[in-house]
C-alpha cells in the first residue's frame, strides 16, 4: 500500500518526469469489497484516476516504474488498475495577494449552483496565497443577502497535485443550498494538497472534499471553520449546522492537523446522499483540533481522532446509520489534551523528518 515501484506489462511509453494516473475500474468486485452495493453506482464499471504522480524512474525491460509519492490504496489487476499519461497541465501557476468578492441579487444567487470565485483546474505545482473575500458591490443593500461576500462557491481545486493553499480567509456565502453550493474551500479528485493558515466562515460545508474517487494527500494545517450552515429554503435562512467534510467517495489517508472546527468535521458513510457518496473517508486523521464543534469519525476500514481539545465533541459509534460496514470503531485517544499534544503538528513533523532523510542521503 505504501508502493514508491509498480510493474506495469509495457513501460516503453514512460519517461522520467512523466505526468501520470493510477487508477482502475469502480468494479463490482471493489464495490462489493466496500458493501457499497446500491449505493455506489454514478462511477460503476467505470475507469476512475485514484492517484497523480510523476515518474521518477523507469525500466523497460522489467516494467518496473518509480514514482514520486507512494500509492496510499491496493491497486489491483481484478480492477484493470492501470496508468495512464497525463498531458495539458498547467504547472507552477499562482493567486496571490487578491481580493475576490462575486454576490450578487438574492434570487439571482439562488437561481445559479456552484459558482466559484476561484478554480484551479488540471495544475501542478501551484498555489494560492493571501486571497481574502470582501463584501461584494453587488450584494444587496439590504435585506437577505445583503453584507455577503460570495455568490456560492469560494474556491475550487480539481483533477490537480501538489497545490499549496496558504493564508486565505473566504467567507459569507448567500446560496448555502443543496446542488453543490456554499462549499469555500473545496477539493475535488486530487492529491498532495496542503490548505494552511486559511479561515473559512458562513459556508454550507466550509472545508470540503467533494465528488468522485481520487482524493488523497490532502492536508488541513491550522484551519479555523465556523458558522457553517445547510440551508433548506431560499426564502428562509435556517437550517442545520454544516459541517466541513470528506463529502464522497473514499477520500483516502487525509489530514486534518492542529485546527479550530466551531462548528463540526464529519468523516462518515454518507449512504445515499450526494448520489450515492457512501463511506467518504478511510485512513484518514484528526490531530490536535480544538474548538466548539463536532467530529464524526466513522471511516471505512481505520479512521484516527487524536488529541482533541476538551470543548470538541466526539462521535464515533457504530450504532449511527452513517456509521453502516464502517467497523471497527474508529480510535480514539487523548481527548482534552489539546496543546500538550507531542508533536504539536504531524504534518510539520513528518515534513521535518522526510528533509531530514533527503539532507542525510544528500552527497
Amino acid at each position: 500500500m505504501r508502493a514508491r515501484t509498480i510493474t506495469v506489462a509495457d513501460a516503453s511509453g514512460l519517461k522520467v518526469g512523466d505526468e501520470i494516473a493510477i487508477g482502475w475500474q469502480i468494479s463490482p468486485a471493489f464495490v462489493a469489497e466496500h458493501a457499497m452495493n446500491g449505493t455506489w453506482m454514478v462511477f460503476n464499471d467505470t475507469w476512475q484516476p485514484f492517484f497523480w504522480r510523476t515518474v521518477t524512474a523507469v525500466d523497460p525491460d522489467s516494467g518496473a516504474v518509480e514514482i514520486d509519492v507512494p500509492l496510499r490504496y491496493p491497486a489491483l489487476v481484478r480492477d484493470q488498475a492501470s496508468v495512464r499519461p497525463v498531458t495539458g497541465l498547467l504547472r507552477e501557476v499562482a493567486l496571490m495577494d487578491v481580493g475576490v468578492a462575486n454576490a450578487v441579487g438574492w434570487e439571482d444567487a439562488w437561481s445559479q449552483d456552484q459558482v466559484y470565485a476561484v478554480a484551479m483546474l488540471g495544475v501542478r505545482d501551484a498555489w494560492v496565497m493571501g486571497v481574502k473575500s470582501f463584501v461584494s458591490p453587488g450584494a444587496p443593500a439590504e435585506g437577505k443577502g445583503s453584507g455577503r461576500h460570495l455568490q456560492s462557491g469560494g474556491l475550487t481545486i480539481q483533477r490537480s497535485a501538489r497545490v499549496t493553499v496558504a493564508d486565505s480567509t473566504l467567507e459569507l456565502a448567500q446560496h448555502r443550498g443543496d446542488g453543490g453550493n456554499g462549499y469555500l474551500f473545496e477539493v475535488m479528485q486530487s492529491g498532495e494538497v496542503l490548505v494552511r493558515d486559511c479561515v473559512a466562515r458562513a459556508g454550507r460545508h466550509n472545508f470540503v472534499q467533494n465528488w468522485g474517487f481520487g482524493a488523497t494527500g490532502i492536508v488541513w494545517l491550522r484551519v479555523h471553520s465556523s458558522e457553517g450552515k445547510a440551508v433548506a429554503l431560499m426564502g428562509s435562512e435556517f437550517g442545520t449546522v454544516g459541517l466541513s467534510e470528506f463529502h464522497h467517495s473514499l477520500a483516502t489517508a487525509n489530514l486534518l492537523d492542529q485546527s479550530v472546527v466551531d462548528d463540526g468535521w464529519g468523516a462518515v458513510n454518507r449512504l445515499a446522499w450526494s448520489s450515492g457518496a457512501g463511506h467518504s473517508a478511510t485512513q484518514s486523521a484528526v490531530w490536535n483540533a480544538s474548538g466548539k464543534g463536532v467530529v464524526r469519525s466513522r471511516q471505512f476500514g481505520h479512521g484516527y481522532v487524536i488529541g482533541v481539545g476538551p470543548q470538541l465533541t466526539v462521535e464515533t459509534s457504530l450504532e449511527s446509520p452513517d456509521a453502516a460496514g464502517t467497523a471497527p470503531e474508529d480510535w480514539v485517544e487523548g481527548p482534552g489534551q489539546v496543546g500538550v499534544l507531542d508533536p504539536p503538528s504531524l504534518y510539520e513533523d513528518q515534513r521535518r523528518a522526510v528533509s531530514a532523510a533527503e539532507s542525510f542521503q544528500r552527497p
